[in-house]
């Protein structure tokens, strides 16, 4: 069931990425309407009529950007939701060792951290992983250790950044993937991947950005698909908390 949640956020985020050009596009009709009629009025000095514009552009350019806001939070509100489903599906079941055993692994995969860290060698190093891995036979500490692979293969590739060095730790970690998870984990993985891949994606088109840049400038087109980092020089402007997007928890 939690991996159904996971696809049905995935899709609504989806559909809510792919209709920002539309809102937008009815956003920026309203705009040019509103500029044509401030260029078009006959009782406005050139000058009255420059500043009336650059009024108009400052209040829009931010009402946009709180429009922005709000559709990218509701859409990483989504993906949030989706990657909390799809690792319930991963990471379920999976028995935990008594504390001695854990005790144990910890101080070993400690000092595994520190060798690799001081390692001369990138195959030297690979291979001590290797065999590190093979000595450990509960699902628990497999996934410890993938939970820590991206620092343990950066160790080595450091010293060993060959494409076959880099082929071989990523065969190693899909192992390590497949040693921990539950039966229905590979779909889940699927829709973890996924969310994440669209988290780093952009939000708005460039398309859209480029419009922005054209109507209302270059400091609003900047910020519209990095809201969150203007809302951080300009708090006071930030739109007030609403109610959480709707999940499907």
């Amino acid at each position: 069931m939690s991996q159904q949640k996971a696809k049905e956020s995935i899709l609504k985020a989806h559909d809510l990425k792919n209709a920002n050009t539309g809102v937008y596009r009815q956003f920026n009709d309203k705009l040019r309407e509103e500029i044509r009629a401030l260029k078009d009025d006959r009782d406005l000095s050139e000058e009255g009529r420059g500043r009336r514009l650059a009024q108009l552009r400052e209040a829009r350019g931010k009402e946009l950007l709180q429009l922005a806001y709000r559709r990218h939070r509701e859409y990483k509100a989504l993906l949030a939701d989706a990657r909390k489903n799809a690792e319930a599906v991963i990471y379920s079941d999976i028995p935990k060792p008594d504390q001695t055993k854990i005790d144990r692994f910890e101080e070993s995969f400690r000092k595994l951290k520190t060798e690799l860290m001081l390692a001369r060698d990138g195959k030297a190093a690979a291979q001590k992983l290797t065999q590190f891995i093979g000595e450990v036979d509960e699902r628990y500490f497999h996934h410890k250790i993938s939970e820590a692979y991206a620092d343990l293969s950066t160790s080595i590739l450091t010293l060993d950044n060959s494409s076959g060095m880099r082929l071989a730790l990523s065969q190693q970690y899909d192992s390590l993937n497949a040693s921990y998870e539950s039966p229905d984990a590979e779909a889940a993985r699927s829709s973890l991947d996924t969310a994440n891949d669209m988290e780093q994606s952009q939000f708005f088109l460039k398309v859209v950005e480029d419009s922005v840049r054209e109507g209302l400038g270059v400091r609003y087109s900047s910020f519209i698909n990095n809201t969150e980092s203007y809302y951080s020089y300009h708090e006071d402007e930030r739109p007030a908390d609403e109610a959480p997007a709707a999940t499907n928890n």
